[in-house]
């Protein structure tokens, strides 16, 4: 009887430095995935080289938080294409684009959002990975249209497709011609369990277990609301008409690949898959610049 009251004991013990552990380093980890994930910390906004050559202009449009900075490169068509960054980048993150797009006839603007540096901050104060920066995308597609667009085309970038896809799921139209989402960030507590397995315990080295991370992410939706299911595009993807283009690199060590391989295979009458072997993060043009604007222009014109 001793031995079992002992082990009971024991037992109970464990389960409350169990219980404690994870709830004091699920805090700490809340701490590290709010700064690193939700704290805006964008880039400075720095002209890219050749933007005389290109005829790039500084343009505004407006969104329900004001008025919002991006450029604008000009082409004899009139069906757009609207580059929407990545958490943290700039309109430049499109800069390889520009000149193919350019001379292949089509517009370009390529967007700030809000939290960008310069530009109107949410009123969360935080990132909320396409909850609300839709609303940006749309005063953009309302630019693109009262200025001549007949058609658009939207390009989204990491977690700019994920701000695509917010948008595309709310208003879908005929004249969103089709989507080309590189590298997408379509499901962001994947993302999120993703990094924290690459991660370590501090002062330990061992890896961090997945109980961690779900109290983690667990605290995080308590302190600022985050919901995981609203910021997780796949889900809803089978409703996905608009024709898109899913590129994504092999190598990448900060979006899962699989991201992109499952909303496709959610949506198999419009998205198309093309991985790009050895690329990293919103890489795949570095890895092969021919192939990638194969792709791209070829999408583009089946859609145009």
């Amino acid at each position: 009887m001793k031995f079992r009251s002992f082990l009971k004991g024991l037992i109970w013990t464990l389960v409350a430095l169990l219980f404690f552990f994870h709830v004091g380093a699920g805090w700490y980890f809340s701490d590290v995935l709010i700064a690193d994930a939700f704290a805006p910390d964008g880039d400075p906004i720095e002209m890219v080289d050749g933007a005389a050559e290109l005829g790039l202009m500084e343009v505004t449009y407006q969104s329900p938080l004001g008025e919002f900075d991006a450029w604008y490169i000009p082409a004899d068509g009139d069906v757009w294409v609207i580059h929407v960054h990545g958490k943290g980048a700039t309109p430049a993150e499109a800069e390889p684009l520009f000149g193919p797009l350019q001379a292949a006839g089509y517009p370009q603007l390529s967007i700030t959002y809000r939290n960008d540096q310069g530009q109107p901050l949410d009123p969360s104060g935080y990132y909320q990975y396409g909850v609300t920066e839709w609303n940006d995308v749309a005063g953009a597609v309302d630019f693109a249209l009262d200025n001549g667009a007949t058609g658009i085309v939207l390009y989204g970038y990491s977690t700019g497709a994920a701000h695509i896809l917010s948008y595309i799921y709310r208003y879908p139209s005929s004249m969103i011609r089709g989507l080309v989402l590189d590298s997408g960030n379509f499901d962001m507590g994947n993302t999120v369990d993703a990094e924290a397995a690459r991660r370590t315990l501090p002062g330990v080295g061992l890896p961090i277990p997945p109980t961690l991370t779900w109290v983690a992410k667990f605290i995080t939706s308590l302190r600022m609301g985050v919901n995981w299911k609203m910021i997780d595009y796949i889900d809803d993807a089978a409703a996905l008409r608009t024709p898109t283009l899913l590129i994504h690199g092999t190598a990448d060590a900060r979006v899962p690949i699989e991201q992109s391989r499952r909303l496709a295979e959610a949506a198999p009458d419009a998205a198309r898959f093309v991985p790009f072997e050895g690329a990293g993060h919103v890489g795949s043009y570095d890895v092969d610049l021919d192939r990638y604007l194969a792709e791209v222009l070829g999408f583009l014109d089946r859609v145009d």
